[in-house]
């Protein structure tokens, strides 16, 4: 029964961390432990890169977190970089003085720096401290052989100190774990320089320590390298291998529950659900891990697109898990929720998703990632997406456009326009032809000022979805605030002609068309705009119609369904001073004083501009041109480029 208890307690690790993506954290953990799982898992597998990254972002959200100043120390030391390693330990020491460990880690530092007098001082100072049959004290012993590692001998360190612990009858067997260890030291080595076959074969010979070994502990230790090189195999991608072993190992050891569920999760990485489905019997008879053997039953059948089925497998498991069993609750959640979602089921999919979010839910694959993504998104939680997302492309072993789109997005849902720049760009790397994220990133840099890289991403999002009316709009209005009016009406005129009822379109167009002389198409345009705002219309819509009766004199039929303009005018709207000019009852201080009053000096600038483009309009209409450009110049340098009026402006005066 106590190996049952122990078994349980990992029994979530083993069947939710084998798969390719082994995410590390999910958003309601702290980010800093998301960071930590990311980073000690890309220095396992090698990536030192990915590991140094991690390492920074839990530095900056704590410079004094131990996890990653040890951390630290290590990559810098797999870089070659002693003299940064060791500041990381000695801050570390600084922070803990009482953790041996720390100082061990200093001393592996300084043996690697050729500093071994320093390091040996070291050890014996610890030796001094540490309870002598300490797991400190016995690294400290062993750290005295370094040396020979760190010259490559591995067959000398693995067995040259056995009298250290020979000397002491209680340790015996520490000499084996010892040469165990100098193995596993070497397999690091090697996978850090992507020497895979070399890495398997040091876990080989590890395991060969035990092959004259008798008893049970020489049998654990076996197991435990037999299980690892497995682990191994499954992370370089060797699927095949590592199945092949595992079902070794479980025909002669039947009862290694262990070995069973990393067996069931490769077969379900590699689509071989008939072969889950065998290895699931023998599970499923063990009473205490009915729970265990439903929650792979269901795997297997939505796998499979028995959806119904799942959903009544993972709904039995939640009935038959032991109260404690939290994690594997969150998962029998999540999956659950991917069950309703498939069932067309949304609202409570998502309920039950966020649910397993909230509780802790790990995603196992990218595809299950994604989907906890596309949740939160939607559940405008975009702050709890982005750890997940950047756990996904951190990794960075398979590039995925879609995992660094949906990364952009939320970053631009939190704010954050750079990050969100730099997202796209990565994903559009990836696969340039999203016309979708192109329109989007286009949208971003016209928000930032980038109207060029703006125009760039609509011709070519216009590319790939030439029907898109949006993308004409937006097309349009980014060629409007170049100043290129001719092709911003045209643009416009094709959108107004496919979004019927978008009043602001029509508005805009009308606008634009007026101002390169266009009448009869301004006219068009606001007519459809009074239709669909007949009570409420905007201010500029109300000045362009009484511009257009300047212009049409006393034939108004294009404006028949126009309201009459003056009767609707409400005495305290904003730009009551701006008719008023026009029917010549104020003058111009008057109104551009007016339109100075506002909550803050950017918003004040902004009514000006558009109060002074709209007179000079006015005077235009009426030929007064010297007035017209008085009036310009004053939109012009008081206005912004975000605003219409001002666009519309600045092109009117570098015209004249």
């Amino acid at each position: 029964m106590p190996y049952l208890i122990s078994f349980r307690a990992q029994i979530v690790g083993l069947v939710l961390c084998i798969s390719g993506l082994n995410l590390s954290a999910a958003p309601k953990i702290d980010l800093i432990e998301l960071y930590h799982g990311v980073a000690e898992g890309n220095y396992l597998i090698g990536d030192l890169g990915g590991a140094e990254r991690g390492v920074e972002q839990m530095l900056r959200i704590d410079p004094d977190y131990l996890p990653a100043l040890t951390l630290k120390a290590r990559v810098l030391l797999d870089q070659n970089k002693p003299v940064q390693a060791l500041k990381a330990a000695e801050r570390a020491i600084a922070i803990e003085p009482e953790n041996h460990k720390h100082s061990l880690l200093k001393a592996l530092v300084l043996s690697h720096a050729d500093r071994r007098e320093e390091a040996a001082a070291l050890i014996q100072q610890i030796l001094a401290k540490a309870d002598l049959e300490s797991d400190e004290a016995r690294v400290a012993k062993e750290l005295l052989s370094l040396p020979l590692i760190t010259e490559g001998d591995w067959d000398d360190a693995a067995f040259g100190t056995d009298e250290i612990y020979l000397a002491d009858p209680k340790t015996k067997s520490a000499s084996l774990r010892h040469s165990r260890e100098a193995y596993l030291e070497k397999t690091h080595a090697d996978l850090q320089f992507g020497a895979h076959n070399e890495a398997i074969t040091a876990i080989d010979q590890a395991i060969a320590v035990y092959k004259d070994q008798t008893g049970q502990e020489a049998l654990q230790q076996s197991t435990a390298l037999r299980l690892l090189r497995a682990r191994l195999l499954t992370q370089i991608g060797r699927f095949d291998q590592a199945i092949t072993d595992l079902q070794n190992l479980t025909a002669q050891q039947p009862q290694n529950f262990e070995a069973l569920i990393i067996l069931a999760s490769l077969y379900a990485s590699v689509e071989r659900w008939e072969s889950l489905e065998a290895v699931i019997e023998p599970i499923a008879k063990r009473p205490e891990l009915s729970d265990v053997a439903l929650y792979l039953e269901g795997r297997a059948s939505l796998a499979k697109n028995r959806v119904g089925t799942a959903r009544a497998k993972f709904d039995a498991a939640i009935q038959a898990l032991p109260q404690e069993a939290d994690l594997l609750r969150r998962s029998l959640f999540f999956y659950r929720g991917l069950c309703l979602q498939k069932l067309g089921r949304h609202k409570e999919a998502s309920t039950s998703i966020l649910n397993a979010i909230d509780a802790g839910f790990r995603p196992e694959t990218r595809e299950e990632a994604l989907v906890a993504c596309r949740t939160l998104l939607r559940a405008d939680r975009s702050s709890d997406a982005i750890p997940i997302l950047e756990a996904i492309t951190l990794n960075r072993i398979h590039p995925d456009a879609e995992a660094w789109a949906m990364l952009g997005r939320a970053h631009l849902a939190s704010g954050t326009q750079t990050l969100a720049l730099s997202a796209f760009n990565e994903s559009l790397l990836i696969d340039s032809e999203q016309a979708e994220l192109l329109a989007l990133r286009g949208a971003l840099l016209r928000k930032i000022g980038d109207l060029e890289g703006a125009l760039t991403d609509y011709k070519k999002a216009h590319q790939f979805a030439p029907l898109n009316s949006v993308l004409s709009y937006e097309k349009g209005l980014v060629l409007l605030q170049l100043g290129r009016l001719s092709e911003a009406e045209g643009m416009l005129e094709i959108a107004a002609r496919q979004l019927t009822a978008n009043p602001t379109l029509n508005i805009i167009h009308a606008n634009c068309a007026y101002a390169i002389g266009k009448i009869d198409g301004a006219a068009e345009s606001l007519s459809k705009y009074f239709v669909e705002n007949p009570t409420t219309p905007a201010p500029n819509a109300i000045y362009l119609a009484q511009l257009l009766k300047a212009h049409f004199n006393k034939n108004i039929s294009r404006l028949e369904r126009t309201p009459d303009l003056a009767k609707n005018l409400k005495v305290k709207t904003f730009n009551d001073p701006v008719i008023q000019y026009f029917n010549g009852v104020a003058n111009r201080k008057k109104v551009l004083d007016w339109a100075g009053i506002a909550k803050s000096p950017e918003e004040a600038r902004r009514q000006i501009c558009a109060a002074a483009y709209w007179m000079a309009q006015w005077e235009e209409a009426n030929g007064d041109v010297t007035k017209a450009k008085e009036l310009l110049k004053i939109a012009v340098d008081t206005g912004s480029p975000d605003l219409t009026e001002w666009q519309l402006a600045n092109w009117q005066w570098n015209k004249k």
